[in-house]
């Protein structure tokens, strides 16, 4: 698939999908080499970092080739062909995206988070470091997330996307700068927990241990309880009904 241009996904049944090249495709496409990949993703420049981030800061549905063409610049617009034709950036199409719209590889996501300072020379004098994963499969194992990391909460964001619009996950940023995000089973259930004890103010551990959540859950979903007006924060850390 690292060679195609597009991928379709589908839905088997509730928890299982089928990720495939487009169905009835015969065109064969080139990957890229291997060895050109490789050496070609060691670095970005900072034009290039940039553009990505400036991408980034565009909503998923809204990086059509149109609204992106009216955002960036003629010196922008090259980076971003450049881009294009390293296979870092490809326009991808399906059906809720006739138009096409922006797609960045996952594979340039950790690039991002490495220091400007870092250059291609001096990468190249040290001991190869791994790239930055952010644990995506912990969302759908423990039912929540926090993130501290802004990039990081980027890249989460990016593939929630779909699932974030539909509401089978729900995320906040709250007031200390870190990203909570819980799949909508949880907070459904943790929510339903939460009210029933909440009978004065109290703050999130106390709430955890009397709704026998897991502390760093139960603040996920305080937040954005919070942030719904289901429940008031009367003071930092300190929860009480509406």
């Amino acid at each position: 698939m690292a060679g195609g241009e597009e991928i379709e996904l589908f839905q088997l049944r509730e928890g299982y999908y089928l990720l495939t090249v487009p169905l009835g495709q015969t065109t064969a496409r080139s990957p890229v080499p291997a060895a050109a990949a490789k050496t070609e993703s060691k670095i970005l420049s900072e034009s290039e970092r940039a553009l990505l981030k400036k991408l980034l800061s565009i909503k998923f549905e809204k990086r059509t080739p149109a609204y992106v063409s009216k955002a960036l610049d003629n010196d922008e617009k090259a980076v971003l062909r450049e881009l294009e034709q390293k296979g870092f950036v490809n326009v991808f199409k399906g059906t809720k995206y006739k138009d096409g719209v922006y797609n960045i590889r996952d594979s340039i996501y950790p690039l991002l988070s490495q220091k400007e300072s870092e250059t291609k020379e001096t990468r190249g004098a040290q001991a190869p470091q791994p790239a930055v994963q952010v644990p995506f499969g912990m969302l759908h194992t423990q039912g929540f997330m926090i993130i501290a990391d802004k990039n990081e909460a980027r890249m989460l964001s990016e593939r929630l996307a779909d699932d974030m619009k539909r509401g089978n996950a729900l995320g906040v940023k709250g007031f200390d700068g870190k990203f909570y995000i819980v799949t909508r089973d949880y907070f459904t259930r943790s929510q339903a927990a939460i009210l029933a004890i909440l009978k004065e103010d109290m703050n999130a551990d106390a709430i955890a241990t009397a709704a026998k959540l897991n502390p760093d859950g139960c603040r996920a979903v305080l937040r954005i309880m919070s942030e719904n007006g289901d429940i008031l924060e009367k003071r930092r850390g300190i929860f009480a009904a509406v």
